[in-house]
């Protein structure tokens, strides 16, 4: 049996079904006692906010074109510790990458983590061709073990009979079960991709209802045998979580509620371990910050669905406001950013208030404004990063920004606009989501920055 029992669901393109087939299969392990460690393939952060109510662990990312081969094999053996199976759910198809290779893609991660694959394909429109399909995939990379077949929106048994036979006959993978159509279990969306967990009353209901699919639809026990046969992980050059734990020398409140929700866990966990205590606080319910905070962290979310209220805690946004005028660093990251500045509009054109610390006013569009990779060179000191630190990270918005007055820029862009990183005394908020083990020797000081920003 492997040490670390692991198993990816990719699928043939996007939609084709492996969300469900990924929650559906973390529930059902679940209800059999089982601890599941879920990952995310990629920058996505809404996908394992459901991890975590499905699993009761928080979900994970693990993003090739962020981080190194090495740093992504170091964060998935330190999450799945303590889990008797691991399950990653891949991105867009499986080969999809950052253009012109594969890189970041389902396939690079399967590879670099020696993990099994099990192929989801959606079979409502087709039959024998599926076949030729999955033969494809196979013989497409080789060093990609496709262990299994997922049939997804499959018509009836006598449509899953036929499929299942000429694929079993053509490819020689097993096809380990057929998910019938079912829409009452599917998951709404909105600009972003899925509506966040966190804004889902009635989860459990659906987590239930999937998880009932994947028992009834698909043979659980060979799936569990995939994994716990998934052979030893590389071996790799551990350079992110270095020596124990450091005691807390620093308070960081961290923003956290439906309307910003958008962080990567090993980011947090990365502060933790170098010198900061963690503390949770709601821009939409808190009236004040927690005591005693030495520095504030606002990740990415939707604060444009909650502008009405966000405008209505003025004594927070006041407290904010003053705390980073007065020299207190404050982090931001694009809803944070948007939330620090001094309006959001909303595609139906109102406006409402934010903290004013950043002098722009953010425009919500209908249109996605940018998507993609982003590289970070860290042109001149501000907030927590010096004059060289270079980051990897992630940029996709809807909103776009309109300048009322004039704005300094930290960071100079690969891949975007070319500047991003607006800073103010110790602020410093982007559209760039980053991936602080993208650079874990500049990451690792930042506790110790922060102190010395205090005096």
């Amino acid at each position: 049996m492997s040490l670390f029992p692991r198993i990816i669901i990719a699928g043939e393109e996007s939609g084709s079904g492996k969300t469900t087939a990924t929650l559906g299969l973390m529930r059902a392990f679940s209800k059999r006692g089982l601890k599941v460690q879920g990952f995310k393939t990629g920058p996505d952060y809404i996908d394992p906010s459901y991890y975590e109510v499905f699993t009761g662990r928080k979900g994970r990312n693990l993003d090739l074109w962020m981080l190194s081969e090495d740093a992504a094999l170091e964060l998935f053996e330190r999450n799945s510790v303590g889990a008797d199976i691991s399950v990653i759910e891949g991105v867009m198809g499986l080969f999809d990458g950052a253009y012109p290779d594969d890189r970041g893609s389902t396939a690079h991660l399967a590879r670099v983590l020696k993990a099994p694959v099990i192929l989801v394909v959606n079979a409502e429109a087709s039959s024998t061709s599926i076949a030729a399909t999955v033969l494809g995939f196979k013989l497409f990379d080789t060093e990609v073990r496709i262990e299994g077949v997922i049939l997804n929106r499959i018509g009836g048994e006598a449509h899953l009979d036929h499929v299942k036979r000429a694929i079993e006959e053509k490819t020689g993978i097993r096809v380990l079960g057929g998910i019938p159509m079912k829409d009452d279990i599917s998951l709404e969306g909105r600009h972003l991709g899925l509506i966040p967990a966190g804004e889902k009353p009635n989860l459990n209901d659906k987590a239930e209802g999937m998880a009932a699919l994947i028992q009834n639809h698909t043979d659980i026990e060979f799936i569990l045998k995939i994994a716990n046969h998934s052979p030893h992980l590389p071996s790799y050059e551990r350079a992110i979580f270095l020596g124990s734990p450091r005691e807390p020398i620093v308070r960081v409140g961290v923003a956290r509620d439906e309307a910003f929700s958008f962080y990567y866990e090993d980011n947090l966990d990365l502060l933790r371990f170098y010198g900061c205590e963690i503390v949770p606080f709601s821009p939409l319910r808190d009236k004040k910050l927690p005591p005693n905070l030495d520095m504030v962290y606002i990740g990415g979310g939707f604060p444009e669905v909650y502008a009405d209220v966000l405008e209505r805690n003025r004594e927070l946004r006041e407290e904010i406001r003053g705390l980073a005028i007065s020299g207190l660093p404050v982090y931001a990251e694009c809803g944070g950013l948007m939330y620090l500045g001094n309006r959001i509009q909303t595609v139906d054109g109102k406006g409402f208030r934010m903290v004013g610390v950043i002098p722009v006013k953010t425009v919500m569009d209908s249109r996605l404004q940018a998507l993609g990779y982003r590289e970070v060179c860290v042109e001149t000191r501000a907030g927590l990063f010096e004059s060289g630190d270079e980051f990897r990270g992630h940029e996709f918005h809807y909103s776009r920004l309109v300048h009322e007055g004039e704005l300094r820029f930290a960071y100079r862009s690969t891949g975007g606009a070319g500047k991003d990183g607006i800073y103010i005394k110790n602020t410093i908020a982007s559209y760039t989501h980053i991936h602080f083990a993208s650079n874990p020797q500049s990451a690792r000081k930042i506790p110790e920055r922060i102190k010395n920003m205090l005096g």
